[in-house]
């Protein structure tokens, strides 16, 4: 890709926004198409077609740009604000004044004063006169669902339309009301499992001190079994203590009493079953039984936090994880495989999507996004294949809002500082997969104590005594646990702490061979990033210790260890070739590798690192090399930057400076492309 001339490109920019305040609209045109073929991936170039089309009222044509522009840049302040414009115009009222609300925030955070001169807080008033005038109209004539919908508005305004939504690390009280996933979805929260419910306070009521279940429901008193399926498992939460259920089944009536409130009973049901409540219930989708030949009976997704195959490579991983190393030696074992990203929050939405962080734009360390809709996600390719989908997991840094969501049937949450922690995760796990042992499952759990390590937390007491006087001595736990330095001593309790969570995953594996036999089966355990204390002092961000990740699977493959090149982005397309789920033709950088069946290997796997205030960070790991680009200055808090200061370098596996000036091209025209979209022209 050749860089235009930033000087002419400035002054072309200048003329069409000139043409465009003076509503010259043929003028402004003509120079818009000329800019396009000059600086086609400019972010500006969606706010000059999109400002054109709405003066030329072509609402359509405007608002596709504007949805565009919000897709692409998700946290710059100008795409929101032009959404607002055509929803303005489009006479949107709600719409226009959510995105005039994002457009705000952004600038706010930014220290971008810009929204003070737009008048957004005095455009967000008049729209606001107009609101109130058609909610009197529509009282006055009996039609709720407008007010409906302004009530749906202000209940998301609290987080900022899911920019700011704190409610996954913090004393929000979700639990036992409804919770708002999405613009479009909010699902009934119940308590899991709290035995001592009556002594958590009335304070409480939140997924730090409480385990939520997150289900779609209907609420009411009155639930008929329909469907196709014999049998179904229906969930049942109520309002009030000692409700009972009057279930007619076949002509037989039973009456069963549920005492606690709030919290989510199970009851196996047949077909035709009419269910009566003496208060109102809230009733989950019925999950119907049985296995279907077409379909594993269990697929389980093993996300290890932080798991760096550094220390699994060679001899290393029977010696650190024996019970891993025995369970996934009869299956494919990648060594080669790569994160996209160096912390967890856009790694894995990589992982559930296929999209790289420059394409999902899920990168901003304070600022909330979420999954891009148009791309199904992996819960969403078993779902709609049949499977029973449920996630059981304290990773905030997949939750609801973010997307991660979307595809599951059933999501079990609670802040991993309390009681999410590897020992109860296992309960919890191998509870689900008795429980459900009737479906055809697809599991996602996450394993988040490797990471203790890194964020300084106390160690279990089996680490602890595995650990002498000199390797506990005091260390800087560094700015974030992504800029840690080289440190042994962190290394040796790492592994440690690996052995430790090898011992809880045991009884994993142990239940699922007593269980199912390995053509039933699709088990996977991948990591989403590295160390920063493994890499050598003086080594790049990016280096391997921190891009390459544990990468394994067990179920319908001939055991093999594989050193072909893997990147994260093919977990997806891995998955779903293992269950014989056929790919949507949408975007994504999935690439099925040889070993799972594919026709090629990939040439490289991309490591990048988009964080504001830092440079942009770009590796690339072949057989032969591994590729170092970096810019020179830092990221905004929309994504992009300058491009200036930049430098490329080529290693040898071993370290050694490689000058070969046709790769250095090579590479240079492979990331100048991948990053056009973020450079400030």
């Amino acid at each position: 890709m050749m860089i235009p001339d930033m000087d002419s490109i400035k002054k072309l920019k200048q003329d069409i926004e000139n043409k465009l305040n003076a509503i010259e609209l043929e003028e402004a045109g003509r120079l818009i198409s000329e800019y396009e073929k000059m600086a086609p991936m400019d972010m500006e170039l969606i706010t000059y077609k999109t400002l054109y089309y709405l003066y030329e009222n072509e609402l359509e044509q405007a608002i596709q740009y504007a949805r565009s522009g919000v897709r692409r840049y998700p946290m710059n302040g100008d795409m929101y604000y032009n959404l607002a414009n055509v929803y303005e115009a489009k006479n949107e009222l709600l719409s226009a004044c959510k995105n005039y609300t994002k457009a705000q925030l952004i600038y706010e955070y930014a220290e971008d004063e810009k929204w003070r001169f737009l008048c957004i807080k005095e455009t967000m008033d008049s729209l606001w006169d107009r609101i109130d005038e058609i909610l009197t109209q529509t009282r006055q004539i009996g039609d709720n669902a407008y007010a409906q919908k302004v009530q749906q508005y202000a209940e998301r305004q609290k987080t900022y339309f899911g920019l700011v939504n704190s409610s996954y690390r913090s004393c929000d009280q979700i639990v036992g009301r409804y919770h708002w996933i999405s613009d479009y979805e909010k699902k009934y929260v119940g308590v899991y499992r709290t035995a001592v419910l009556n002594f958590v306070g009335e304070n409480n009521w939140d997924v730090i001190h409480i385990k939520g279940e997150f289900l779609t429901v209907e609420e009411g008193t009155h639930y008929s079994i329909g469907g196709t399926a014999e049998e179904y498992l229906l969930p049942i939460a109520v309002e009030q203590e000692n409700t009972v259920h009057d279930f007619m089944q076949e002509d037989k009536k039973y009456q069963i009493l549920q005492r606690r409130n709030k919290q989510f009973n199970y009851y196996r049901v047949k077909q035709g079953t009419e269910v009566v409540s003496s208060q109102k219930g809230y009733y989950g989708k019925p999950i119907p039984l049985g296995h279907d030949g077409k379909r594993k009976k269990l697929v389980l997704n093993i996300f290890a936090d932080g798991l760096s195959q550094e220390i699994l490579d060679g001899k290393n991983f029977a010696q650190i994880m024996p019970h891993t190393y025995a369970f996934f030696r009869r299956g494919m074992i990648c060594t080669q495989a790569y994160s996209s990203a160096e912390w967890t929050y856009p790694s894995l939405a990589n992982y559930v999507t296929g999209l790289d962080t420059v394409h999902h734009m899920m990168f901003h360390n304070q600022l909330d996004g979420t999954l891009p809709e148009e791309v199904p996600t992996l819960a969403e390719y078993f779902q709609e294949a049949g499977y029973y989908t449920a996630k059981v997991d304290g990773e905030w840094r997949s939750v609801p809002c973010y997307g991660h969501c979307r595809g599951y049937d059933r999501y079990v949450y609670q802040n991993p500082m309390l009681g999410s922690r590897g020992e109860i995760q296992i309960a919890d796990i191998i509870e689900h997969l008795e429980g459900f042992k009737d479906t055809d499952q697809f599991l996602w759990m996450c394993i988040g104590d490797l990471h203790d390590v890194a964020d300084g937390f106390e160690l279990p007491v089996g680490v602890q005594t595995a650990l002498n006087l000199e390797e506990r001595v005091i260390e800087d736990i560094g700015e974030t646990s992504v800029k840690q330095a080289a440190s042994e001593n962190k290394i040796k309790a790492f592994k440690k702490m690996a052995s430790h969570v090898d011992i809880w995953l045991n009884a994993i594996y142990t239940y699922i061979e007593d269980h199912y036999s390995d053509d039933e089966i699709i088990i996977s355990l991948f990591a989403d990033h590295g160390q920063g204390y493994l890499i050598p002092a003086g080594g790049k961000l990016l280096s391997k210790e921190r891009a390459k990740v544990a990468f394994m699977f067990r179920g319908g493959l001939s055991a093999q260890i594989s050193d072909e090149i893997i990147s994260s982005s093919d977990y997806i397309s891995i998955m779903c070739k293992l269950a014989g789920i056929p790919m949507k033709d949408v975007e994504t950088m999935t690439n099925l590798p040889v070993c799972f069946g594919g026709e090629k290997e990939r040439e490289y796997a991309l490591c990048e690192s988009l964080h504001p205030k830092d440079p942009y960070y770009a590796t690339f790991f072949t057989k032969e090399n591994t590729i170092y680009f970096e810019n020179g200055t830092p990221t905004g808090e929309d994504g992009r930057f300058e491009l200036k200061d930049y430098t490329l370098s080529i290693e040898d596996l071993q370290g050694n400076a490689v000058e070969d000036e046709d790769l250095y091209q090579k590479y240079m025209d492979i990331v100048m492309e991948h990053i056009a979209p973020l450079i400030i022209y």
